[in-house]
């Protein structure tokens, strides 16, 4: 077996067990992980380009877990649709978020290296990460999307008042709402594996040549050309 095969069967099996992990711990696992991640980034600090990849989702992630604890606390007496079209409003908003970020994540990262670090901004440029998390989080608005939509019809009697007659029909509309849990686990562990594949592919990357090396090479034209120069005026 070639060791990209390997490769790839090591990250769907690691991919499996995270989303297995992820579903029966209730969603809390979603922030250890990130956590972890983080300490992984701080060991590979000089690949900053996964680093602000890392912080970028451990802030989005915390902050939707906050806003779904948040409906936990103040809409328990609320009715189950109403909770429920907070909590996909949420995962939708914090999902654009991301991927609006992640669109633009070479240019802020440059922006911040211009800013703190200006002789290393040379090693922000795009990861495999970079591209693989844009269609992730697309995945993910999708479903949030699939997810708010059903919502609103299978209460549109108490969300826009139409007659019962209507509704009912749709009041076995749950596919997505059951599945929804599912989803955003396979989703998330993705995520995960896709941070951590890049961080073992980036390991792999070898050095940069200095600067210096180019700058004698291009000397070294220059003085060619030069040379060239005075044998035609000779």
């Amino acid at each position: 077996m070639k060791t990209s095969w390997f490769f790839y069967c090591i990250a769907m099996v690691f991919t499996g067990l995270l989303s297995y992990l992820y579903f029966y711990t209730n969603f809390n696992y979603a922030l250890v992980i990130l956590g972890t991640l983080i300490l992984i980034a701080v060991c590979f600090r000089t690949q900053v380009n996964i680093v602000h990849i890392i912080l970028i989702l451990f802030l989005f992630t915390a902050i939707e877990l906050g806003l779904l604890k948040m409906i936990a606390v103040f809409m328990q007496e609320d009715p189950a649709y109403k909770k429920n079209f907070m909590v996909y409003l949420i995962h939708f908003f914090v999902d654009v978020s991301v991927l609006l970020i992640l669109r633009k994540r070479v240019m802020y990262s440059l922006l911040f290296m211009r800013r703190f670090q200006p002789d290393n901004w040379r090693a922000i440029y795009i990861t495999y990460a970079d591209i693989l998390l844009y269609g992730i989080y697309i995945l993910f608005i999708v479903v949030d999307l699939a997810a708010f939509v059903e919502n609103l019809f299978r209460n549109m009697d108490y969300i826009f008042g139409v007659s019962e007659a209507t509704a009912k029909p749709f009041w076995s509309w749950n596919w997505v709402y059951k599945s929804y849990p599912y989803a955003k686990s396979i989703l998330l562990s993705c995520v995960v594996t896709i941070l951590l594949a890049t961080i073992f592919v980036e390991n792999q990357r070898p050095e940069q040549e200095d600067d210096g090396n180019d700058n004698d090479n291009d000397n070294d034209n220059d003085n060619e050309i030069m040379h060239k120069t005075d044998k035609q005026s000779l």
